[in-house]
């Protein structure tokens, strides 16, 4: 029997050929995107995924490795070689010019749901990252737009509260484009900076949308708790932080309270234990992207006030040439000059810019719109999320 030096040494080498062998995977993934662009091919290919996905938990069986463990495994480092084969063949569509060493605004500070989408989307194409933490939706787009940040980290809409209004207003009458999109699963909670147990907290501490998306939570085993609104997430932190009382309490992100040094004492506590906020990024350059990758476009827009049908016309001219919405809201015109109870509509199509689909659909509907914005083409998300 080896000695537990001896182990730990050869679990390093295994670990050591592993990463090895996920680099030799990226080299051969950016062959792959190559030849997909060369043939005209979908750089995602759910059919194969799931094949090759199918094929790993029978292998794993035999090797007497649990089947499930080997395919969330793969799923990550499948999804990693997607996103990679993507942005592949966006930087030969725009000849390398994009860079991603850079810096992104967020909704600080530190340990926000917004911090830890910026990280995760720029995380995946470099380490060279420079913060900066914003007090606003607006601040965020200002900062983008005065070129103090490359991009922009927004949330846009959660899987239990809806669309975030305030994002939607900034983007009104804004010049960024929107150039990607991040889902992020929301684990709200409860975080103190001691171990309690949970009746002991008379206090809680957080923003206005986690005490929403955890209101059912918090009438089952808290219905007397004191509700404390916040800034943030990470507000919230700092403050229970600089309390130092057990009663006191934050809800925030699992993950987050590290930054503060808080303890989880309750997880999982949200409305909809699948709740995620879908995050959009900003920049002042706007994407292109090859046809190859599946894409979403977001589009707003606004109708004659007094005109019957023209919604419809609109959305009918989107089904006729089968693109699918995926999103549709709609928020009072905020800009000066314009009648009162005026709405402008915000959509997220399945489709690329750059097809002729795209361009002849969105050239049809200008006839039935007063104004019509594209906000942004990215790559979608969708998939990876699930």
């Amino acid at each position: 029997m080896r000695d537990l030096n001896t182990c730990r040494l050869a679990i390093d080498e295994i670990d050591g050929k592993l990463l090895n062998l996920l680099s030799q995977r990226k080299d051969v993934a950016a062959d792959i995107a190559e030849c997909k662009l060369q043939q005209d091919q979908k750089i995602s290919d759910p059919a194969r995924e799931q094949e090759k996905l199918d094929s790993i938990m029978e292998k794993a069986r035999a090797l007497d490795l649990p089947p499930a463990f080997a395919a969330a495994v793969f799923k990550t480092i499948m999804a990693n070689t997607v996103s990679y084969e993507q942005e592949y063949a966006i930087n030969r569509l725009h000849h390398g010019k994009i860079k991603r060493s850079t810096s992104v605004a967020y909704l600080g500070p530190k340990g926000t749901y917004s911090h830890l989408a910026a990280m995760r989307y720029l995380g995946m194409y470099t380490n060279g990252i420079k913060e900066r933490d914003c007090r606003a939706f607006d601040e965020i787009v200002a900062s983008v737009e005065s070129g103090k940040s490359e991009y922009g980290l927004l949330p846009i809409e959660n899987s239990s509260s809806g669309s975030i209004n305030g994002v939607l207003d900034v983007l009104q009458d804004s010049k960024v484009s929107l150039v990607g999109e991040i889902f992020v699963p929301i684990d709200h909670a409860i975080l103190t900076c001691a171990k309690v147990n949970v009746e002991e907290i008379t206090d809680i501490y957080s923003h206005p949308q986690p005490i929403e998306q955890c209101s059912r939570w918090l009438k089952d085993f808290m219905p007397k708790v004191n509700i404390h609104y916040m800034k943030s997430t990470s507000h919230a932190m700092e403050e229970v932080q600089k309390l130092n009382d057990p009663h006191c309490a934050a809800i925030a992100s699992h993950h987050a309270g590290a930054y503060y040094g808080l303890l989880p004492i309750m997880d999982n506590i949200a409305n909809n234990v699948h709740n995620y906020t879908r995050f959009v990024a900003i920049s002042m350059t706007p994407l292109i992207l090859p046809e190859c990758i599946d894409a979403k476009t977001s589009i707003s827009f606004t109708v004659a006030k007094y005109t019957p049908g023209s919604l419809i016309c609109v959305l009918n001219e989107f089904s006729k040439v089968g693109i699918n919405l995926t999103k549709l809201t709609s928020r009072p015109r905020l800009s000066p000059g314009h009648d009162t109870w005026e709405e402008i509509f915000f959509a997220d199509v399945q489709g690329n810019l750059s097809s002729a689909q795209m361009q002849n659909c969105l050239d049809t509907i200008r006839s039935y719109t007063g104004s019509l914005k594209v906000l942004g083409c990215y790559a979608s998300d969708e998939r990876k999320r699930k």
